[in-house]
């Protein structure tokens, strides 16, 4: 219902009557014309009643839509709306704060108009409470409990001890006033209001019927929240939100184009099912977050609402292609062999094989490159670890002790010692077999610099003297040459096999 004007209505809490034995103005321990009524500084401090007036003023033009000449303000206070679960969950830590309220009291109804997150403007949320179609009104510990008799009970915490301290002496007038007409003749609770105009609209309106004001959509702000990061919450009137959103959506898909890189072949599928999950959750909570702060009766224009409908096509689009381009994206960055190394030269003693089938060991290593014997008997396996851009050889070098340490072979030597022209480290272990023999574990590790790939000249001798055999790998890296991509030959399998 409008205002007849602009009356500046004042603060009268002792309308329907004393609140004490005796006036408030009365038994104040001080107070002065600045004061919210007299006998205000009994309640509120006056750093506090600066505030509380800070947030009356803001929330007075649209207070003046719904109040009638006729009626009478007893009391303004400071809440925040206790959401429902759902809601909580939503906005965490945030719900109070995305949930303040200043309260009015009247004679007739209580009526709630929602504030922003800072608590210094109003927002567009109006709803009212009629006492007529209250059943209770409680105050316990912080909370205050309104009960219709149809409708959803409503809570807000009161975080001043002053009001909790006021409302204790006046909601006992109110509950005089509670469903004095009767259940038959109580309205379903809350009444929401146009903040245009303050005529009575349907929850979750799509327009005001008195002013044709058009409000923002649930659906659109949903269909924005999955077309592209942040856009609902962005719709609904919160850029921080809608930034911190498309910030966590953004990182969650790096995390998952990471995740594609660095799984192995065969464990791509559960990266993929990761990424599906991280997905739908994230865009779910966006969906929920967005129709939450938008369902705040916020006025639309035709012209905002035509624009952020071509957002959402565009931005769906655009979503779509960038989630498409995932899979390539992964593939292309995805650590791929480019080189091996091979064993050449007329002086050269050593005979190689890329045949799986012909190796006496690694044959079910999937980094195996080809493997190598001398005529003195030792055999030498190479093999090749294709790295990505997180990786380094650094942390090849730290996990590769950490192997050792937990296999309980002692590291003997670990340096840089690598035969010229090649450059990486070379880690020499000792361990014993079964029987308590002593085994060398030799290992020359070779960097493909400007390929970024990473290979291993590995064997393992009977004897705790190193130096033949030692001499004999730095001989086979002396012929070591680049040459394109060989991968070894891997037995067909029997046909029916």
């Amino acid at each position: 219902m409008l205002s007849s004007g602009t009356r500046d209505y004042k603060i009268e809490p002792e309308y329907l009557g004393p609140l004490q034995d005796r006036p408030l103005a009365e038994t104040a321990r001080s107070g002065g014309p600045s004061d919210l009524f007299p006998g205000a500084s009994e309640f509120l401090s006056a750093r506090q009643q600066r505030r509380r007036r800070e947030q009356w003023n803001t929330a007075k033009p649209l207070a003046r839509l719904l109040l009638r000449p006729e009626e009478h303000l007893l009391y303004v206070a400071h809440g925040m709306q206790i959401p429902p679960v759902l809601h909580s969950l939503a906005l965490g830590a945030m719900a109070l704060p995305y949930h303040q309220v200043v309260l009015l009291f009247t004679d007739t109804r209580l009526i709630e108009i929602m504030l922003t997150v800072r608590g210094k403007t109003a927002g567009t949320r109006v709803r009212s409470f009629p006492w007529a179609a209250v059943r209770d009104i409680k105050l316990t510990l912080a909370k205050m409990r309104v009960v219709p008799a149809d409708g959803k009970r409503q809570e807000w915490r009161l975080p001043l001890r002053g009001d909790r301290k006021f409302l204790k002496l006046l909601l006992p007038r109110l509950k005089q006033r509670c469903l004095q007409g009767g259940v038959s003749t109580s309205q379903s609770l809350p009444l929401w209001h146009c903040p245009k105009c303050g005529a009575t609209v349907p929850v979750k309106p799509k327009s005001c019927e008195a002013c044709r004001t058009a409000f923002r959509s649930p659906r659109l702000a949903a269909l924005l929240s999955l077309a592209f990061p942040g856009a609902g919450l962005f719709y609904a009137g919160h850029p921080f939100l809608a930034t911190m959103d498309c910030l966590g959506e953004v990182f969650l898909y790096l995390l998952f184009l990471v995740m594609m890189v660095q799984s192995e072949p065969g464990a791509v599928i559960s990266a993929v099912g990761f990424g599906a999950i991280f997905f739908l959750l994230t865009k779910l909570e966006s969906v929920h977050l967005s129709q939450i702060l938008v369902a705040r009766t916020k006025p639309e224009t035709q012209t905002g609402q035509s624009a952020y409908s071509r957002l959402a096509l565009v931005g769906g689009l655009a979503s779509l292609l960038i989630i498409g381009s995932a899979f390539p994206l992964a593939g292309a960055a995805r650590p791929v062999l480019d080189r091996d190394l091979d064993i050449q030269g007329n002086e050269s003693l050593w005979e190689g094989s890329r045949n799986v089938a012909e190796w006496d060991a690694f044959k079910e290593n999937a980094f195996a490159r080809s493997q190598w014997e001398h005529p003195s008997g030792i055999q030498v396996t190479l093999l090749a670890y294709p790295q990505s851009f997180m990786d380094t050889p650094g942390d090849f070098r730290n996990e590769f002790r950490q192997e050792w340490v937990r296999e309980g072979i002692t590291l003997v030597k670990d340096d840089e010692d690598v035969p010229s022209p090649f450059k990486g480290f070379r880690l020499i272990g000792l361990t014993h077999t079964q029987d308590g023999r002593p085994v060398s574990m030799i290992q020359y590790f070779v960097m493909d610099e400007p390929n970024h790939d990473l290979h291993q000249a590995t064997a393992a001798v009977l004897g705790e003297d190193t130096t033949l055999a030692d001499d004999l790998m730095r001989d086979l890296l002396a012929h070591a040459r680049w040459i394109d991509l060989m991968p070894p030959e891997h037995p067909q399998p029997a046909p029916g096999s």
